[in-house]
């Protein structure tokens, strides 16, 4: 977190998610289950890691301990979305290309989907553990000894 998040306040990491937020907006103006799906799921994951990001450099100063504590929750809740986000481009490019070989980007399509249905779908578990904790009282409550 203090390489990346906190060293620029965040400034990457809001980029990217903006970057998401222009690929669901092509989402919602492609047709099909699997282009819905994807775009649900992705929203609510940028949005988790949105959340996340907030509250990473609202606490980092006050309570340090509780912001990385949650370090690897929050490396596994951007590898969600960040590969969330590249699986939707490709559906995006994949719908545009479809013509030319159907069976290839039926495959990217479908591949897509079950990514947003089974993988995009942990990003709200994942911002929970983090944010809703109200610091990782649990890991904290551990002495080193503990672990």
């Amino acid at each position: 977190m203090g390489r990346k998040t906190l060293r620029d306040g965040g400034a990457v990491a809001k980029a990217l998610i903006a970057e998401i937020g222009e690929t669901v907006a092509a989402l919602g103006k492609l047709d099909g289950a699997a282009a819905a799906s994807m775009k649900v799921q992705l929203e609510k994951g940028a949005k988790a890691l949105s959340s996340v990001v907030d509250y990473v450099l609202a606490n980092a100063k006050q309570d340090p301990n509780a912001v990385f504590a949650g370090s690897v929750p929050y490396l596994k809740l951007a590898g969600v979305v960040l590969c969330g986000w590249q699986m939707a481009r490709a559906l995006v490019a994949a719908q545009a290309n479809r013509a030319s070989d159907p069976a290839f980007f039926d495959a990217k399509i479908a591949i897509a989907q079950l990514y947003a249905e089974q993988v995009l779908v942990q990003a709200g578990a994942l911002e929970a553990s983090i944010v809703g904790t109200k610091g990782n009282e649990g890991v904290l409550a551990l002495t080193e000894d503990q672990f």
